[in-house]
């Protein structure tokens, strides 16, 4: 028996056992026991013999959960709660997991290639252990044998795999391992596109998996969606303990398109305005985010100014760039050829502009979720000597984005959620990428360079938002931070996505939860979206 073995055998009878005399099960999970508990809460509630008072569904429908990675235990385990509320409510429910046939996965990277095979054989045992404790039908991915023939080109994907495992935003032949690993991740490419043709063949009624991007996703998906198959795709939200779901659509893009229709054209009421102040406020030391990247405190207009030395008569403009490699913000490029090109571009414009100032604000992100193509560095081998108008913030300089704010006249954004924020102070921001706040009618949204720097340059400090923009930029954060992300309110993590205990006794329990509630309606209903 391996070590992983010898675990699942023996961790989650020892947590029973505690939790028999007495510790809660939280304790438990954050004990040395740690996510093993979820295994144990998992028996003891199968094991209840429960009678279901839950409700039967109208129409029986065939829903196919893609989850893959079963040792995600995150992922694996919203699947489980979502798959065990509709297998209740009388709907046929399967599972598709990952039995180490995938030779490369989401979480395999450049930095623990030590683990990977570690972390292959975790994969099939913790979901192997989940299915054997639930009873749901599974099958491996080794049992789909059909190669996929149609005519869809995966190279995004293939590309966007690529620099999620480098964590680059520019491919290179200096990455080390790089043709080994992209001969990987074509044959995790193929493995993908047969599970989706053969899933395609079956026509399940929905399919659900968490986001559909990359290697082990992404071309299922796609195929999946040609041949007209439902998709609900999952992701974390920004808040603490939020998801966001949508109908056939990747989970890298936020969309609440049908919703903004309705609610752009009215006023929010007062309750909403306090609901979304409230938060909006919180955002300043990012109290209720899942990240922090505010690490310094909220600082007077002036004292930024003298910080940066900053010339107060001067028009400042804020380039506020994203993590290169980073799902939300790759393969997103309009006006520019990628985020790279568009940096120095706009620092050698601002070099032949010296009655204009620019400031460069790197995101912490590239702190805090890591990266291994700085910008800093990028910029400092394109650029020999940095125009005097020109000044870079470094990810771990100690400064509130919400004090850059007060020193910017424009801002200028490839995805980030700056791009949302500014105008919500009146600042005009042009947004040069494909982002889901872009054509929402309060960003500046250009397409080609001509446009940029000429806009830059028509750009004036007294072209401040009217009223109605920034009304406009309230409703839809309010849409976006207060509606779609829906509060789970289903496990004890650690950390966002460590889960280390389930909150809910019964599946009646578990059924009752409003956003599990919400979302089941939702899947057998096939509704547009699914909001609070």
């Amino acid at each position: 028996m391996n070590k992983e073995n010898f675990k699942l055998a023996v961790l989650p009878s020892i947590a029973k056992l505690l939790h028999k005399i007495g510790v809660s099960w939280k304790t438990l999970g954050y004990s040395k026991i740690n996510q093993y508990t979820v295994f144990a809460q998992s028996e003891v509630l199968h094991n209840d013999k429960w009678k279901s008072q839950i409700d039967q569904a109208d129409k029986k429908m065939n829903i196919v959960f893609l989850t893959i990675l079963g040792g995600h235990i995150y992922n694996m385990n919203i699947d489980l709660a979502l798959a065990n509320v509709l297998r209740a409510r009388g709907h046929n429910v399967k599972f598709i997991l990952d039995d180490s046939r995938f030779p490369i996965s989401q979480l395999q990277n450049s930095k623990n290639e030590e683990s990977w095979v570690k972390l292959n054989l975790k994969n099939y045992l913790w979901g192997k252990k989940f299915i054997d404790i639930w009873n749901f039908p599974v099958n491996w991915v080794s049992e789909y044998k059909k190669s996929y023939s149609g005519d869809l080109a995966f190279d995004e994907v293939l590309e966007a795999s690529l620099l999620r495992h480098y964590k680059v935003g520019v491919l290179n032949d200096d990455l080390p391992r790089l043709e080994e690993v992209t001969n990987m991740t074509h044959e995790s490419i193929s493995i993908s596109a047969s599970l989706g043709q053969e899933l395609s063949d079956l026509k399940p009624d929905a399919v659900i998996m968490s986001h559909g991007i990359y290697a082990m996703w992404g071309p299922a998906y796609q195929i999946l969606r040609q041949n007209n198959i439902d998709v609900l795709t999952y992701g974390r939200g920004k808040k603490k303990g939020t998801s966001k779901f949508n109908w056939n659509c990747t989970a890298d893009w936020w969309d609440v398109t049908e919703e903004w229709k309705s609610l752009s054209k009215r006023e929010l009421t007062v309750s909403e305005e306090s609901e979304i102040d409230s938060y909006l406020e919180s955002r300043i030391e990012q109290k209720e985010d899942v990240f922090i990247y505010n690490f310094g405190d909220l600082e007077s207009r002036q004292k930024t100014l003298k910080r940066f030395n900053l010339d107060e008569n001067k028009t400042t403009y804020t380039l506020f760039t994203n993590v290169l490699w980073d799902a939300a913000s790759a393969q997103r490029e309009i006006v520019f050829t990628n985020p790279v090109e568009w940096v120095i571009d706009t620092i050698e414009w601002f070099r032949d502009n010296p009655d204009k100032q620019l400031l460069i604000k790197i995101h912490p992100a590239e702190l805090v979720i890591g990266t291994n193509m700085k910008f800093v560095d990028i910029i400092n081998n394109n650029i020999k000597d940095l125009p005097p108008n020109v000044i870079l913030i470094d990810p771990s300089e100690k400064v509130n984005s919400w004090s850059i704010y007060s020193v910017t006249d424009l801002g200028i954004v490839h995805t980030t959620t700056v791009g949302m924020e500014l105008p919500l102070r009146g600042i005009p921001c042009v947004v040069v990428s494909r982002t889901h706040y872009r054509g929402k009618g309060f960003t500046v949204d250009l397409d080609s360079k001509n446009e940029y720097f000429d806009y830059l340059q028509k750009f004036k400090k007294s072209m401040s938002l009217d009223q109605h923009i920034i009304k406009q930029a309230k409703k839809y954060a309010y849409l976006l931070f207060e509606r779609y992300q829906m509060p789970l309110d289903l496990f004890d993590e650690k950390v966002s996505t460590d889960v280390r205990a389930l909150k809910f006794n019964s599946i009646e329990e578990l059924a009752q939860k409003p956003t599990i509630s919400k979302v089941v309606k939702a899947i057998e209903n096939k509704q547009i979206s699914i909001l609070n």
